[in-house]
């Protein structure tokens, strides 16, 4: 194990949460949406666990206890939202009817899940708190499953009457069981996707076919006045882009229209993403030129005379 670290108020991931009332000094309670904050009770090295970046300040310490000054650290949205333009550390807050000193700032964990905004949140510690429950969490170098006995064994040789709750799982389980569905339903979207560039290429390849079969007289008479065939190959191919181009331009302008349907299915990406569109366009095109290259390449290898007495 690395470290252990325990919490009251909900993992991440896993939709719990604790509200408090929040009051700052000359304020009074905060309106609207404004006058309640997510509470944790932690241990000390709970945000070292799960790797909070500290952005101002200092952690929680075991010198925070019962006894001492009461203390808080708030993650950046509560920073931005109560103190702005100022720096917490060392603010007053009242949470939960108890005054408390700033003492750091750490990052916004979603708490909520991977689509949901970052709500404010304070952490206060459990020492300074009457707590009568709290959630274990543990890093570990090892695989997660094979640690718990030994961590088990560790608290029944404190509390040897210690009980557990059976509900024991990773944070990459909470993750999977929130967008388990979601997965599924991109991954069929991409096997979708990719079964339509198989078709589109397909389609491209029998245009141009067709294309160089109906001028295969044309092009016969051309190499017999003197056309190259690399002047045949890039003409059929010029051909090849300019109805490509047409046809990405009207479906990109349609996937940009119905993008908004996918929206509830992105996380951290937007459907109006230029650089996705973009992305996506150069592989249709150059897919459409792959597909295209073959019949370029046997127009160019046309004999002549074959061509000229060609129907």
């Amino acid at each position: 194990m690395e470290l252990v670290g325990a919490v009251t108020g909900g993992l991440p991931l896993s939709g719990n949460w604790s509200r408090s009332s929040v009051e700052l000094p000359g304020r009074g309670e905060l309106p609207g949406s404004d006058n309640d904050i997510d509470l944790r009770r932690i241990s000390p090295d709970y945000l070292r666990v799960l790797r909070v970046p500290l952005l101002r300040g200092r952690h929680l310490t075991a010198s925070d206890r019962a006894s001492a000054p009461l203390v808080a650290v708030v993650n950046d949205a509560a920073a931005r939202k109560y103190w702005p333009g100022q720096d917490a550390v060392g603010q007053q807050v009242t949470i939960a009817d108890k005054e408390r000193v700033v003492v750091g700032v750490v990052g916004n964990i979603r708490h909520l899940g991977p689509e949901k905004p970052c709500r404010q949140e304070a952490y206060v510690p459990l020492a300074q708190e009457r707590v009568t429950a709290a959630t274990l969490v543990v890093r570990t170098t090892r695989p997660p499953f094979e640690v718990l006995p030994a961590v088990k064994a560790a608290i029944r040789s404190i509390n040897p009457d210690q009980r557990f709750s059976s509900d024991v799982t990773t944070l990459d389980g909470y993750m999977d069981r929130l967008i388990g569905q979601r997965r599924f339903l991109m991954a069929l979207t991409a096997l979708l996707g990719c079964l339509g560039l198989v078709i589109a290429t397909a389609g491209v390849y029998g245009v141009m076919s067709y294309m160089v079969t109906q001028r295969t007289g044309e092009i016969g008479l051309r190499m017999a006045l003197g056309a190259t065939p690399g002047s045949v190959l890039r003409q059929v191919l010029r051909q090849a882009s300019i109805l490509l181009g047409a046809g990405l331009a009207i479906g990109g302008l349609g996937a940009w229209w119905l993008g908004s349907g996918i929206r509830a299915f992105l996380f951290n990406v937007q459907p109006d993403d230029i650089g996705v569109h973009v992305e996506a366009m150069a592989a249709l095109a150059l897919a459409g030129l792959l597909a295209s290259a073959l019949p370029a390449r046997r127009a160019s290898a046309v004999d002549p005379l074959v061509a000229l007495r060609h129907d």
